[in-house]
């Protein structure tokens, strides 16, 4: 048998069954404009290929809770300031705009959001340059940010009623690339060069994921440590931790939660997923809903109170018949947002909603999806427009990320000189073959 086969057996709730609506949520929505006959579960099914690690474990330390700070008198009216300054570059750009000139148009339009990225005036002008550079996505964007500070902005409106169905073609067409190619991934060989590099897949997983939270330990020290349990010399423990960690939650999701026969998600399995992300770091924590406020720079998620009704909420969305029906990259991409807007846990919110992104993406057919530290910047500000009302830049996020995961896939099979089929000359290396052997006796016993 396929050691990839798929699982496709899908949880149907009741017909009666309404979704809930999370509290939070109300006025966001990413609607798949895709029927969901045509994400149809793919043939192979990919894993995390699991490597054997030293089995000691390091002590960890509390993480220290970001402070909120309120701004001074001086820094508004220095706001202000700049806010009065964008405005009148605004109307410069207006001028040349109308005037044919785009190019000026857009030197002062940069210089205006600069000073205020925030101003409906600003993003609306913005927006119209945009267009007529055709950067459609882009000027969308700029509407729904000016609707998120000045939701009844009359321009703002007419302009994204415009762009609105123009952007959902193009999103159409994004996702459609994407299913294609996991159709492509779908019928690779199964073959050595295919374990390898699930393998190196294994490895750059931890190390982003991790990355992405400020570890500053490199490819090749995570490496180390998760091949050899070295001890890296000026890292701090936490930072050792918080690879094997990401480990142990690798290995649960792998040997339990990918081979579960259907899609339901519990809120146990997403504790057992942080249970272990923070298990060396942070054992007294790991696992446990928060039960004091936290602050994420300028974000305040809710309070511990309401924590569990939040995320109860949540998996009630996830599991809902119409949420599965939705295109998985949708689907995944909006639970990692609704899990981080909850933010249930002190630390390691961040790490556990991408181990459930790729838990989504992984039972449709997807291959693991590494989300770059290089794009932290990026990651994080669709998140934050995410937060004023449009989950749609972080779902292209996902896509973009999802479809270079399955071209790396994809590469390295048609260069590979060892890309032999089943059962035909497909031997594994030595340490391959242990590291099989113990995935699979993993596998089998549960752990």
């Amino acid at each position: 048998p396929h050691t990839f086969s798929y699982l496709n057996q899908i949880i149907k709730n009741s017909p009666k069954r309404r979704a809930p609506t999370h509290s939070n949520l109300l006025n966001i929505g990413f609607i798949s404009t895709n029927p969901p006959e045509k994400y149809a579960p793919a043939v192979q099914k990919p894993t995390f290929l699991v490597d054997p690690i030293y089995d000691e474990k390091w002590k960890g330390v509390q993480a220290a809770v970001p402070v909120m700070t309120t701004e001074s008198e001086e820094k508004r009216d220095n706001d202000h300031a700049k806010v009065k300054e964008a405005i009148l570059a605004a109307k410069a750009a207006s001028r040349s705009r109308r005037d044919g000139n785009l190019e000026r148009a857009m030197t002062i339009m940069e210089h205006a959001m600069a000073l205020a990225p925030n101003n409906p005036q600003i993003l609306i002008e913005m927006g119209q340059i945009r267009e007529m550079h055709n950067e459609l996505v882009e000027a969308d964007q700029c509407y729904v940010k000016a609707l998120a500070y000045d939701p009844e902005n009359s321009e703002a409106l007419v302009l994204r009623a415009r762009t609105t169905p123009l952007v959902s073609a193009i999103d159409r067409k994004m996702l459609r690339s994407v299913h294609d190619l996991r159709n492509e991934f779908a019928h690779l060989q199964h073959s050595t060069a295919l374990r390898r590099m699930m393998r190196e897949t294994y490895f750059l997983y931890v190390y982003h994921t991790v990355a992405i939270e400020g570890n500053t330990l490199s490819l090749g020290q995570t490496r180390a440590i998760l091949e050899s349990g070295m001890v890296i010399p000026g890292k701090s423990i936490r930072e050792h931790n918080e690879v094997i960690g990401m480990d142990a939650a690798l290995r649960f999701l792998n040997c339990s939660l990918l081979s579960k026969g259907h899609d339901e998600i519990s809120i146990e399995d997403i504790l057992e997923m942080h249970r272990r992300v923070l298990g060396n770091a942070d054992p007294v924590e790991a696992g446990r809903i928060r039960t004091s406020q936290v602050y994420v720079g300028r974000f305040t998620p809710v309070a511990p109170e309401y924590v569990m009704e939040q995320l109860a909420d949540m998996v009630d969305w996830l599991n809902d018949e119409s949420t599965l029906a939705m295109d998985p990259i949708e689907r995944a991409a909006i639970a990692h947002y609704k899990l981080v807007l909850v933010h249930p846990f002190t630390d390691g919110n961040g790490r556990t909603a991408r181990l459930l992104l790729n838990l989504i993406m992984m039972r449709s057919g997807f291959p693991p999806v590494i989300l770059p530290v290089e794009t932290r910047a990026e990651y994080y500000a669709s998140l934050h427009v995410a937060n004023l009302g449009d989950l749609r830049p972080f779902v292209r996020y996902v896509a973009k990320h999802s479809e270079a995961s399955i071209q790396r896939y994809i590469g390295a099979m048609k260069t590979s000189s060892d890309n032999t089929i089943n059962g035909e000359d497909s031997s594994l290396s030595p340490e391959d073959s242990e590291v099989s052997e113990k995935i699979e006796a993993e596998c089998r016993s549960g752990n």
